[in-house]
C-alpha cells in the first residue's frame, strides 16, 4: 500500500491536464458512468487522457461517439452471448473465448470508419499503454511473468504501480491513439491494449507483439515533470478499503471507487452487472464533485 498519503476533500476537475484510466475489464463501466456525470455538468475533457486495456477503449469512446453507443453496444453483445468458454473446441485442441470475438466487435460498434474523422478532431489526445514481451522470456513466459506478478501484487503486496514486472523484463510502451493512420490501425491498438491471452491473442503492433497495458502497470503513467503530475488524475478500477476515494500520492491525485465494483472483470455473458457498475460511477462521481 502506497505511503504518505493525503485525503482531497474538494478537487477542481477543471484544473486537471492528465486524466488516466486504469484498466479492469467490465469495472472499467465505473469510470464511464463517472466521466459521463462531470460531462454532462459542463465539464471539459482534459486535453491528456492516458489509458490501457478497457479503460483505454473507454477513453476513446468519449473522443469518438460518447459512451453512449459503447454502452448499448456492450450490453447488446452480453445478451447474445450465452457462455464464455466454448468448450467443444477443446476436441481440436484450441482454446476459444467469446471474448476474441464479443472484444473487437464492441470497439468497432464506437470506433469505426464514421466516427474515426471524430478522433482527428478531438482536441483531447489519448495515450494508450502496452506491453511488450521481456526478450529473455518470449511471449509465451512474459504471459506466465506478467500473470505471476499479477497475482503477487493483488494478494501480497496490494499496490497501485507494481514494479516486479519491469523487474522481470516485461516493458512498457505508450502509443498516440489519435495518430493512428487508419481505423484498422485504431482498433488494433485498442484490442492489443486489452489483449490477455490465451482469452485474447497477442496482436503485432508496429515492430512487434504486444499485449495487455495491465501487465505491466494496471494505472500506466508516462514519464512526468513535477507540474505534470500536480495536475494529474488517475482513476482507478480496484477498491483500497484503506484509502479515501480521493486521495494524493506522489505528487497526483487518485480517484478510486467508493467501494468494491459490483461486476466480474472477464464476464461477457447476459448475467454481467455492466449498468450496476456504471451507476455506481455515477453516483461516487456525484459525490465526489460539487459546484
Amino acid at each position: 500500500m502506497p505511503r504518505k498519503v493525503d485525503e482531497v476533500r474538494a478537487l477542481d476537475f477543471r484544473q486537471i491536464e492528465t486524466l488516466v484510466f486504469a484498466g479492469g475489464g467490465n469495472r472499467c463501466w465505473w469510470q464511464a458512468g463517472a466521466l459521463t456525470h462531470l460531462m454532462e455538468q459542463g465539464q471539459p475533457l482534459p486535453p491528456q487522457l492516458v489509458g490501457t486495456s478497457a479503460g483505454a477503449a473507454v477513453a476513446a469512446s468519449f473522443l469518438v461517439d460518447g459512451t453512449d453507443t459503447a454502452l448499448e453496444a456492450c450490453l447488446r453483445l452480453y445478451a447474445g452471448n450465452p457462455k464464455i468458454f466454448d468448450w467443444s473446441a477443446l476436441a481440436a485442441f484450441k482454446l476459444k473465448f467469446a471474448h476474441q470475438q464479443v472484444y473487437p466487435a464492441w470497439v468497432d460498434a464506437f470506433l469505426n470508419a464514421r466516427t474515426f474523422t471524430s478522433l482527428r478532431r478531438s482536441s483531447s489526445r489519448l495515450t494508450v499503454a502496452l506491453t511488450r514481451p521481456a526478450r529473455f522470456l518470449g511471449l509465451g513466459g512474459s504471459v506466465a511473468a506478467g500473470t505471476l506478478a499479477y497475482l503477487v501484487d493483488k494478494y501480497l503486496w496490494n499496490s497501485i504501480h507494481p514494479r516486479l514486472p519491469g523487474l522481470m523484463g516485461l516493458r512498457q510502451d505508450f502509443i498516440v491513439f489519435n495518430e493512428c493512420a487508419d481505423i484498422d490501425t485504431a482498433q488494433t491498438l485498442l484490442i492489443a491494449a486489452a489483449s490477455a491471452p490465451p482469452i485474447m491473442r497477442a496482436r503485432p503492433v508496429g515492430r512487434g507483439h504486444a499485449i495487455d497495458g495491465g501487465y505491466t502497470d494496471n494505472a500506466p503513467i508516462p514519464p512526468q515533470s513535477g507540474k505534470e503530475r500536480s495536475t494529474t488524475l488517475v482513476m482507478l478500477t480496484r477498491h483500497y478499503p484503506k484509502l479515501p476515494p480521493l486521495f494524493t500520492w506522489l505528487g497526483r491525485t487518485y480517484w478510486q471507487p467508493s467501494q468494491r465494483i459490483p461486476v466480474s472483470t472477464w464476464d461477457c455473458t447476459p448475467k454481467t452487472t455492466v449498468r450496476e457498475a456504471y451507476d455506481l460511477g455515477l453516483r461516487d462521481s456525484v459525490r465526489a464533485f460539487s459546484w
